[in-house]
């Protein structure tokens, strides 16, 4: 009675994490985010490359000057409004950056790719092209505590910054001592504005002048608050990719999934009958929990992530066939249903346990060496994995203890073909 009732609350549960996870995913149009390779969007090559910085030193690049270059362009991205963004590298060290939905990728380019290096010198001279010539760097950006655009009193466009305490004490000095000269503020190599200083500045405030556009203001903005790139990057390749072919094989690939889960439907109910159908309805829910937690995650597919979703249809039924194929064989023996069940169960289980362990260990292989696509499949072979071996050894567990001693279980039921000698056991 007790292990009866265990069951009973295993299926309520099961049911209950079915209808958390059609909140996820109703409406069906819209709760997965779509990647790069079935939306359409631009995708972004940059080249890492080691340069000289009179205030820094020489730029390297290393691993952890790139994943923090990766994480200031995942920053400057969700800055944009961008959903959904990818930021990956590959084996040549470029950072490729996919941004789903996005068919005009100029602007993304140009706020992206900026190394927002910000510098203030004194301007000593101009040149006879009318170029300034000047002095070593008194102040970068790396004080910053805020940026933003706006207007300024006199209607001009401005971006405001605001140094912490110790870029405020620099600014203040730097001011105080170069009273009447002019403040080149320098934005990656260019001159955005050069003031004259009329007096020292306390405050810990600087503004950037002559900006053409609002647009303009917001970018430079946008690039100072997320800080300076550790590296220089140079842009390899820009391409829009149309959703055209996406959409096709999107639904080339729920076309392969239907027709994949029928043939092992028609499979599992010729082998094993009712035991069969019984797979059959945890394979239903493992579909379910897949989805909900794809859509919970807000996780963007891809054409290899759906190729990861079909091949776990057959992993996830790939637990009941070891576990129906020892309950069949210990029938056969001539064991009582609890006795074939419970050593099906327990015969099994160590080969599935194994067999999921490979494939994961698989699967966080591909995650830690692959690319942004490869990755995609890996998580959802992953996923698909854990959630197929959680609807196998528990769901489809609880369901069968529950029906066990039913007069509907015979021999015909878990698919041995009738005989008088295996009528009754």
């Amino acid at each position: 009675m007790k292990n009866k009732l265990g069951n009973i609350i295993i299926v309520i549960i099961f049911i209950i994490i079915i209808g958390v996870c059609f909140y996820f995913i109703y409406p069906f149009n819209t709760s997965v985010k779509l990647g790069l390779d079935l939306k359409g969007g631009t995708q972004i090559i940059l080249k890492p490359t080691e340069s000289k910085s009179d205030s820094q030193g020489q730029q390297q690049v290393t691993d952890e000057s790139l994943d923090k270059a990766q994480l200031i362009i995942l920053n400057r991205i969700d800055k944009l409004g961008i959903s959904e963004p990818l930021v990956t590298r590959d084996f040549n060290r470029n950072i490729i950056v996919q941004l789903p939905g996005v068919d005009d990728p100029q602007r993304a380019i140009d706020v992206i790719g900026k190394t927002a290096q910000l510098e203030f010198k004194i301007l000593e001279s101009v040149d006879e092209n009318n170029k300034p010539v000047l002095g070593p760097t008194l102040l970068t950006g790396d004080k910053l505590v805020k940026a933003s655009a706006g207007y300024s009193q006199n209607g001009q466009i401005i971006v405001q910054m605001s140094f912490n305490e110790e870029g405020a004490k620099q600014f203040a000095k730097i001011t105080s001592e170069n009273v009447g000269k002019r403040l080149a503020i320098v934005l990656d190599g260019e001159v955005k504005s050069a003031p004259v200083i009329r007096q020292a500045i306390t405050g810990g405030d600087a503004v950037i002048e002559n900006i053409p556009t609002l647009e303009e203001a917001k970018d430079i903005a946008l690039v100072l608050q997320t800080g300076a790139l550790p590296v220089n990057l140079e842009i390899q390749e820009s391409q829009t990719i149309g959703p055209t072919l996406g959409h096709d094989s999107l639904k080339q690939s729920i076309l392969a999934g239907i027709i994949g889960f029928s043939l092992i439907a028609i499979l599992m109910v010729s082998l094993y009958r009712g035991l069969g159908l019984i797979s059959i309805l945890g394979l239903i829910f493992y579909i379910i929990i897949f989805w909900g937690v794809i859509a919970g995650l807000k996780t963007a597919l891809t054409l290899p992530g759906i190729a990861g979703i079909v091949l776990t249809i057959g992993i996830a039924v790939d637990a009941n066939v070891l576990i129906f194929s020892r309950i069949k064989e210990e029938m056969l023996k001539g064991k009582s249903k609890v006795a074939s069940f419970t050593e099906g169960f327990r015969n099994a289980l160590r080969a599935i346990i194994d067999s999921n362990i490979t494939t994961l260990i698989t699967a966080a292989a591909l995650y830690r060496f692959g690319t942004g696509p490869i990755r995609g499949f890996a998580v959802t072979l992953a996923i698909g994995v854990i959630i197929s071996l959680f609807t196998a050894v528990i769901f489809v567990r609880a369901v069968l203890f529950l029906v066990v001693n039913s007069k509907a279980v015979t021999p015909g039921f878990v698919g041995i073909k009738l005989s008088p000698k295996n009528k009754e056991f």
